[in-house]
């Protein structure tokens, strides 16, 4: 039994682990190796939960415990990740200081969206299993890494779209809108569409957009799922 309660806290742990790497990755600017730390560390918190559902092994102290490493590895190491990109080309910006002082400033604050987020889900779960109430705070962390992957430029620095869709995503989070569980193998028929559609969305339209449109593909997939399956 007590192998049993320790395994689901050891993957919990190699998330948080992972995370820490993953920031460590962002200030090398490694963006491959960054989006394959948080790849891991998404692999981990599927699995911790999974793990304790199968062994029976569900406890208070998993619950904060995952929480904490979800704060860290989706929350912060993005934070960091956007941080360090945006460094690598702010002297070279054609903006005035204040609007660089606000394109530095704005990433801090999905930390912040993450842990509410996650604060109130531990407090109040959504009472459908299938989906949860805001974007998963996972899922942030993962659009964040597919971003950065693009190495955008251009329009992509741009103040309005680089803090409209900081802005976007961290007040999805927080929201209560419906969001498919990633966690649920019932919703992998739902997921593979908000795939889809992010893909053909992504062929179509600049970089620039890419985060706005993948998180409004997934939520608009979403509500159609809710629909179908109340």
């Amino acid at each position: 039994m007590r192998v049993s309660f320790l395994l689901p806290n050891f993957l919990t742990l190699s998330n948080l682990a992972l995370g820490i790497v993953a920031i460590t990755l962002s200030y090398q600017a490694e963006w491959l190796y960054f989006a394959a730390a948080l790849g891991g560390a998404i692999v981990c918190d599927w699995l911790d939960g999974w793990m304790a559902r199968l062994l029976k092994a569900e406890s208070a102290l998993g619950k904060e415990l995952d929480a904490l490493a979800d704060l860290v590895s989706f929350g912060i190491a993005p934070t960091f990740a956007l941080y360090n990109y945006l460094k690598l080309f702010l002297p070279l910006l054609p903006y005035s200081t204040e609007v660089r002082f606000w394109m530095v400033a704005t990433p801090f604050g999905l930390p912040l969206l993450a842990a509410w987020r996650l604060a109130r889900f531990n407090v109040s779960p959504s009472p459908n299993p299938r989906f949860f109430e805001g974007l998963p705070t996972p899922a942030q962390g993962a659009i964040w890494a597919l971003w950065l992957l693009t190495a955008p430029e251009g329009m992509g620095l741009h103040p309005a779209f680089w803090i409209g869709q900081i802005l976007l995503v961290g007040g999805l989070m927080v929201s209560r809108l419906p969001f498919l569980s990633l966690k649920s193998s019932r919703n992998l028929p739902w997921m593979g569409l908000v795939v889809l559609g992010g893909v053909g969305l992504g062929l179509c339209i600049p970089s620039a957009l890419w985060v706005s449109a993948g998180v409004l593909v997934y939520l608009g997939v979403s509500y159609a799922a809710l629909r179908f399956v109340s």
